[in-house]
């Protein structure tokens, strides 16, 4: 779902220095048990070929639609100290994570909106509304558990029913914002969002967002707002909500 905002990211970097990428499946995230699990599964992978000094073969999925099965590949990943996580705590999903040989290092946001929406603040400060549904160009162009429910529902109920269900389930909304997040053409995706603020019957805007917590991650940048696990230790809600110190990240 955040390939564009990642992979705009990465040209921070000169490409001789950009990390390997491993995509998750964008599904897992409705199930923050599996995700952790995925997690902590290529985690384990990139631990053993780091005690080995082997290239350690991990899963992942092509970004794109359809069934993440048909989408599958492998990806080569030589022995290295830290593991980037490109994505928020994403309700427990990161909970318990834990490396014995490698940090592990994300940024300091609970979910991927909240990563977009940072102008530059601690995770305190991040503008965010709760009255407002959030969108990116990356939730019209990949797979959305939402979308595939409303599918099913007018399948199942019909469609004055399921549109019926639509606005319950967004009930305590008032709004659709898409993000800019400089990533994606915003005109390209800003009709099929104002058609889906309108079939939810709420109100629509265009908010400004960036890539600059991705950036920082990338890049090795020290900040508040990128947090590094030494090995041994599991990820927990102090990652989160501290604002301690972090040890000093190596290549």
């Amino acid at each position: 779902m955040i390939e564009d905002e990642v992979r705009l990211a990465l040209e921070a970097l000169p490409e001789d220095r950009r990390p390997p990428l491993v995509w998750v499946e964008s599904g897992l995230h409705d199930y923050p048990a599996r995700l952790q699990s995925a997690l902590q599964d290529l985690v384990n992978l990139l631990d053993e070929g780091a005690r080995t000094g082997t290239v350690a073969t991990l899963p992942s999925v092509c970004p794109g639609r359809g069934p993440a099965e048909a989408r599958r590949i492998q990806v080569d990943v030589p022995p290295v100290s830290e593991v980037l996580l490109a994505l928020g705590f994403c309700g427990k999903g990161l909970q318990g994570l834990i490396s014995k040989r490698l940090r592990l290092v994300f940024p300091r946001v609970d979910d991927c909106i909240s990563l977009f929406l940072n102008p530059g603040c601690a995770r305190e400060e991040i503008p965010r509304d709760t009255r407002s549904y959030y969108l990116t160009g990356g939730w019209f162009r990949h797979n959305s558990s939402v979308n595939e429910a409303f599918e099913e529902w007018v399948e199942r109920f019909g469609p004055e029913r399921a549109a019926s269900l639509r606005r319950a389930m967004f009930h305590g909304y008032e709004r659709v914002s898409l993000i800019d997040t400089q990533a994606y053409e915003v005109d390209d995706f800003v009709g099929q969002s104002r058609d889906y603020a309108e079939e939810l019957q709420l109100d629509h805007v265009i908010v400004s967002g960036s890539v600059q917590l991705l950036e920082k991650l990338f890049l090795g940048e020290p900040s508040s707002e990128i947090v590094s696990v030494p090995p041994g230790e599991a990820i927990g809600f102090t990652h989160l909500f501290g604002s301690e110190n972090e040890p000093e990240r190596g290549t």
